[in-house]
């Protein structure tokens, strides 16, 4: 007696792999057929290092492994999927695959396309609405320096003493789309004081609220990444925590 396809997998010689255009190509580089590869072998969750921190990877990633899922349902009754269920999930892959810089969602008489500078400045906007963030000061220009200058009282830290100008900018943002999926990425300064995992948690909560609420789409991943702490300054123009006691 001979083993049976693995559970969730297609009963053929192909692998998932061999089933979606060689030609497409993820925003990051990757070969969407290989994460589709993954999801049908592994699941979403068994991610390499390039993954983990690719928002493009997390998104498609996600969006698989939500239209993968008629194929594991049916493997648990009976070792080969029905041929019309196969050809449905793989034509769901292969929209998403081929249009890879835009979140595409299915309607009844067409599809809405939405692309993913898109759901970043919906994302960035609804981030900063929070009290408490700021815009983030430590990106790193391609010499290699930080802008915005530290405070001198903390030269080798994220402290800084907030100008004028950083308490008006908004934080970055930026996501990776894939069918009904995105994986959304926060880049922020926060004011001095601020439990950071409470605001770390109401900027995730209000970014997930506002994708949701104005694209439709589903926002599988928000990390937030808070780089800057920001110290108020007196209207002398003095960094508050510098002045003598």
């Amino acid at each position: 007696m001979t083993d049976g396809p693995a559970p969730g997998t297609p009963a053929s010689s192909e692998s998932a792999v061999e089933l979606l255009d060689a030609e497409s190509v993820l925003p990051c580089g990757r070969d969407p057929q290989q994460l589709l590869d993954q999801v049908a072998e592994h699941g979403a969750e068994a991610r390499d290092d390039h993954q983990r921190g690719c928002l493009h990877c997390q998104a498609a990633l996600a969006e698989f492994d939500r239209l993968w899922a008629p194929m594991r349902s049916v493997a648990a009754d009976r070792p080969q999927a029905p041929p019309g269920v196969l050809d449905s999930v793989l034509s769901s892959i292969r929209g998403v695959s081929e249009d890879p810089e835009f979140a595409r969602l299915d309607e009844g008489f067409g599809h809405t396309r939405i692309s993913g500078r898109v759901v970043a400045s919906i994302a960035r906007h609804h981030a900063a609405r929070v009290a408490g963030v700021r815009g983030a000061l430590g990106k790193l220009d391609r010499a290699g320096h930080r802008h915005g200058d530290p405070d001198p009282q903390y030269p080798e830290t994220s402290v800084h003493a907030a100008q004028p100008a950083d308490m008006a900018r908004g934080p970055r943002a930026s996501a990776g789309v894939a069918g009904a999926s995105t994986a959304i990425e926060i880049v922020l300064a926060a004011d001095y004081g601020r439990d950071l995992v409470a605001l770390a948690e109401q900027v995730r909560a209000a970014v997930v609220a506002g994708v949701r609420a104005y694209t439709g789409l589903e926002p599988v991943s928000v990390s937030v990444v808070i780089d800057e702490v920001l110290m108020p300054r007196d209207p002398a123009g003095e960094p508050a925590h510098s002045k003598g006691a």
